[in-house]
C-alpha cells in the first residue's frame, strides 16, 4: 500500500461490475486498488440509470437486464457506497457520486436531480454521452448515426457542446466529465473540424456555463487509454478553461481495477506543462461537501 499523496485525487471513476455491465472488477477491488495506488481521495461515480428500453446496451439485454434492473442496481449501489465510505475511512476518503445521463432529452434533469436528493449523493459528474438521443461514445456505428443526423463533423461537435452547456445549466454538476469526448471517434483527418470557429465558440459557451455555475473540469485520463496523446480535454480547451479561471480535477474513469490511477502522473505533467499547478478536490465535512485547492507541486516525502 502506498502512502496517500495529496494531489492523487480522482473525482470520476470507480465503475464496477454488478452495477455497470462494461466493468470487469468489483467495487471492493476498485477501492482496494485506489488505496494501493496512493489515492488521497477517490470519488466513485457510477452511471445513472437510463429510464427507457431504447437506451439499453446490447450487452445489458443479453444479460437479461431491463430498465427496472438498472434502477434497482443503482439503488443498491447507493446503499453499498454508504457502507464503503465508513469501511475505508482512515485509509481513503471515498466520495459517493454518480455520472449523469442526458436522456430522455426533456426529462433527464428532473430524473438526475431526483436521484441526487433521494439517495443522498455527494455530487454529480455531469457528462454527455448522447447527442439528441443517439449515443456517441459506445460504438462507431452509433456515432455514425449521430454524425448523419447532425449533417457532418463540425455540426456534430457544435451540437454536442450545445447539449453540454444546457446540461450544465440544468444540473449544475459539481464536476463536468470528459469535456471533449466527442472527439473519441473523429478520424484524424477530420479532427480540425473540432476546432473551427463555430465549434470553438460552442465549446467556449459550454465553458462559460461551467464558470457561471462553479463547475470543476474533469481531466479525464481515459483519453490515454483510447489511444490519444492527451486526456480529455485536449490542450485547446484546457488552456481556455485556465484562462477563464475554471478549476480542474483528475478523473481516471476507471472501469477495472487495472485502470485505477492509470494516467494520473502523466496528466499531472500535462497540466504543469500548461502552467496549471493546482487542482480542485471535494471533501466531506460536518457542514457537507467542501471544495479545496491542492498543489500539484507536492511530492511524496
Amino acid at each position: 500500500m502506498c502512502k496517500p499523496v495529496s494531489w492523487k485525487i480522482s473525482l470520476h471513476g470507480g465503475h464496477s461490475s454488478g452495477f455497470c455491465d462494461h466493468s470487469g472488477s468489483t467495487l471492493g477491488e476498485m477501492l482496494d486498488a485506489a488505496v494501493a495506488f496512493g489515492y488521497h481521495c477517490f470519488g466513485v461515480a457510477e452511471h445513472a440509470p437510463r429510464p427507457a428500453e431504447k437506451y439499453l446496451y446490447a450487452e445489458e439485454i443479453e444479460m437479461g437486464w431491463d430498465v427496472k434492473t438498472l434502477d434497482r442496481l443503482f439503488r443498491v449501489y447507493a446503499d453499498t457506497m454508504d457502507r464503503a465510505v465508513d469501511t475505508y475511512m482512515g485509509r481513503l476518503q471515498v466520495l459517493k457520486a454518480f455520472e449523469a445521463e442526458v436522456v430522455p432529452p426533456k426529462e433527464y434533469a428532473e430524473n438526475m436531480l431526483s436521484y441526487k436528493r433521494e439517495l443522498n449523493f455527494d455530487y454529480i459528474v455531469g457528462s454527455v454521452h448522447y447527442v439528441d438521443d443517439i449515443i456517441i461514445d459506445y460504438k462507431q456505428e452509433y456515432f455514425g448515426q449521430a454524425l448523419e443526423a447532425c449533417g457532418g463533423y463540425e455540426r456534430l461537435a457544435v451540437r454536442y457542446y450545445q447539449i453540454l452547456a444546457d446540461m450544465v445549466s440544468k444540473l449544475r454538476p459539481e464536476v463536468v466529465g470528459h469535456f471533449d469526448i466527442i472527439r473519441k471517434y473523429f478520424p484524424m483527418e477530420r479532427e480540425k473540424e473540432l476546432y473551427t470557429t463555430r465549434a470553438k465558440a460552442a465549446a467556449e459557451e459550454a465553458l462559460e456555463a461551467m464558470r457561471e455555475f462553479n463547475c470543476i473540469l474533469d481531466i479525464n485520463t481515459a483519453g490515454y487509454r483510447k489511444g490519444s496523446p492527451f486526456p480529455y480535454p485536449a490542450p485547446t480547451h484546457v488552456q481556455l478553461a485556465r484562462d477563464l479561471g475554471i478549476p480542474v480535477c483528475f478523473g481516471d474513469d476507471s472501469h477495472e481495477a487495472r485502470h485505477v490511477g492509470e494516467g494520473i502522473e502523466q496528466a499531472r505533467e500535462y497540466l504543469l506543462s500548461m502552467g496549471i499547478n493546482r487542482i480542485m478536490t471535494l471533501e466531506r465535512g460536518e457542514a457537507g461537501l467542501n471544495r479545496a485547492g491542492v498543489s500539484l507541486i507536492d511530492t511524496l516525502s
